[in-house]
């Protein structure tokens, strides 16, 4: 007897958007949404909302950023006719070095999946894990070139929440367990953010409305902190008795970062990657990222008519993802430090010739089952050589595997446009749950784990170098429609698989002609890993199309993983003639507001 084919059910959740006339706001929590609102209403500009929405979500986060970590933000402002890239990357200090971490094969045990993981995963957590913290000269730097409102106004909610507390969530209890033995080895992390009995938090699982608010969550040191830098700028934290308290903890654990690595820390503002899709032009942070292989998968999708692909969609999706992969896991890196071929990896020549083979049906060489690791296997081999195209002789560097922490929390994003059109795109990290769990005395600083974005074996393209920015994921996009018409602030959290993500919400409202809340909500794929990532409400159609070109595919069964970042966590602003809408992931517990 022959069975029919089997159709499952799935849970199909959706969000309503915020919508107005006004300003909106879309950030990971509500917390910070209300500090944008708070700005917004005083009279501040789409910065001011996006710095103290920023600094808030270093203080509510720490299981997701760090106000010692890194990140980016652009900003399109149609009253100059001006855009900006505000970069504030993470840096390795001047005490790194390529050989300093002991290499340790997979099979020893380490959480850590990249090109060469690292005995005891002290890349990840410990003293050696973090780079120069950039978080706050980012947010500062942003304020002072294009805020309005007062700095000790702007740095006011975020003071306030971390002298007063904010409830914790089953989320950050759960985050908290699973980072337990860690915070237990770091005694201020663990004062800080486990009880007296050495636990976490218990939040009110059932419900607030059944069993009252959790327990407080407040954090002294970081308020004081906060304080000292409202009032004095930069100064308040790389230099002066903070940064000296800093350099002193770091020296005692004997990592290398020093106070010398904070008072030489500068952001950069400068002019964002542009690049034309479709009728829209992308704006792009210009320092190494996520949104690099962004903007070269949406080039790749610029050669295919994906309104009329059908249940071939999805296949041109995961083909030019993996396009875009095999190239970043190989040649991208800090172009202060390698010669990196971005320019021809954007390319329209570049891009069309890989087009070409994707409409062959060539498929992207990828690992088979059980083998390496996609990031392992390209760093060292080469799938294109875009140098004949570039007119110049080929890089010495053969291999990268950045940007490779398979761990699925560690980030935030949140996006504002203000009344004026002025809009704002900005995603923070700590690379980490809880960075490298490490707080210096009196600071309350958490700091992040960035090293673990570098390649821990010495020789690669993004090996580790002092002062050198490592391959990260965080991928914000401004995307605006050439007749200005239309205008998105996009990213997401959720590690590698930001880049996805973002790419497929753009192409849904470019592509799709969908909203911005139904781009978001629709179910999409991850091809940059070893299998197919497949969200259980993709249509049966496209799934079962993608099984017979050959994929390896894994269902994700969203309802069941509620704090899963499987297929990244997008959030977005966008404006156009009639109005402005903030939208968010349905699978999230993030914020959105209109005005």
């Amino acid at each position: 007897m022959t069975m029919p084919d089997m159709r499952r059910g799935a849970q199909w959740v959706d969000r309503r958007p915020a919508r107005g006339s006004g300003a909106v706001v879309a950030a990971a929590r509500s917390h910070s949404t209300d500090a944008a609102l708070r700005m917004l209403e005083a009279g501040g500009n789409a910065v001011d909302a996006a710095v103290a929405c920023g600094l808030v979500a270093g203080v509510v986060e720490p299981t997701e950023t760090t106000l010692g970590g890194s990140g980016f933000m652009l900003v399109h402002d149609p009253a100059r006719g001006r855009d900006w890239s505000i970069e504030f990357p993470a840096r390795a200090p001047q005490g790194a070095r390529p050989d300093m971490f002991t290499l340790a094969g997979r099979q020893e045990g380490t959480r850590l999946v990249a090109v060469s993981a690292v005995i005891d995963d002290a890349n990840v957590e410990g003293p050696l894990a973090c780079g120069v913290p950039a978080t706050v000269a980012g947010l500062l730097a942003a304020h002072e070139e294009l805020g309005r409102l007062p700095r000790t106004q702007v740095f006011g909610p975020a003071i306030e929440l971390a002298h007063n507390g904010f409830v914790v969530d089953s989320y950050h209890a759960l985050q908290t367990l699973a980072a337990l033995p860690e915070l237990r080895a770091h005694p201020d992390a663990a004062r800080i953010f486990l009880t007296e009995q050495g636990l976490p938090p218990v939040p009110a699982y059932h419900g607030q409305a059944s069993l009252g608010t959790g327990p407080l969550l407040r954090q002294q040191d970081l308020g004081s902190t906060l304080e000292r830098v409202a009032d004095q700028g930069r100064a308040g934290l790389y230099e002066g008795p903070v940064a000296r308290a800093i350099g002193g903890a770091f020296a005692d654990l004997g990592g290398v970062l020093t106070e010398q690595d904070l008072a030489s820390y500068r952001p950069v503002i400068g002019a964002p990657l542009r690049l034309r899709y479709r009728d829209w032009e992308v704006l792009a942070p210009a320092s190494p990222c996520g949104a690099w292989t962004e903007l070269q998968i949406l080039a790749l999708l610029e050669h295919f008519d994906l309104g009329r692909a059908g249940t071939d969609r999805l296949h041109l999706i995961a083909q030019a993802s993996r396009r875009a992969f095999v190239d970043r896991y190989h040649w991208l890196a800090d172009p202060d430090f390698v010669r990196v071929p971005l320019r021809t990896l954007l390319s329209e020549s570049y891009t069309g010739a890989l087009a070409d083979r994707i409409g062959a049906d060539e498929m992207t060489p990828w690992t088979a089952p059980g083998g390496a690791p996609p990031w392992e296997e390209f760093a060292g081999r080469a799938v294109h050589d875009p140098w004949p195209r570039t007119g110049e002789p080929p890089s010495h560097a053969v291999a990268s595997g950045g940007g490779t922490l398979n761990l699925d929390h560690g980030t935030t994003h949140f996006s504002v446009i203000d009344a004026d059109g002025m809009t704002v795109s900005c995603t923070h990290t700590a690379a980490n749950a809880f960075g490298n769990k490490i707080v210096p005395p009196g600071t309350g600083l958490l700091f992040d784990s960035a090293m673990a974005w570098f390649n821990a074996s010495p020789g690669a393209a993004n090996s580790i170098a002092p002062g050198k920015r490592p391959l990260a994921n965080m991928g914000p996009l401004i995307a605006r429609r050439i007749d200005g018409e239309q205008t998105i602030a996009l990213g997401a959290p959720g590690g590698r698989r930001i880049i996805s993500a973002v790419t497929q919400v753009l192409s849904n409202v470019v592509d799709r002609g969908l909203g911005i809340q139904e781009a978001i909500s629709a179910p999409r794929i991850d091809a940059g890993g070893t299998a197919v990532l497949v969200s259980e409400r993709v249509d049966d159609a496209e799934h079962e199309a993608l099984s017979l070109r050959g994929y390896t595919t894994v269902t994700v069964p969203e309802e069941h993983e509620p704090f899963s970042y499987e297929l990244a966590r997008p959030v977005a602003c966008a404006a156009d003639r009639h109005q402005r809408t903030a939208a968010a992931d349905p699978f999230t517990i993030a914020s959105t507001a209109a005005l």
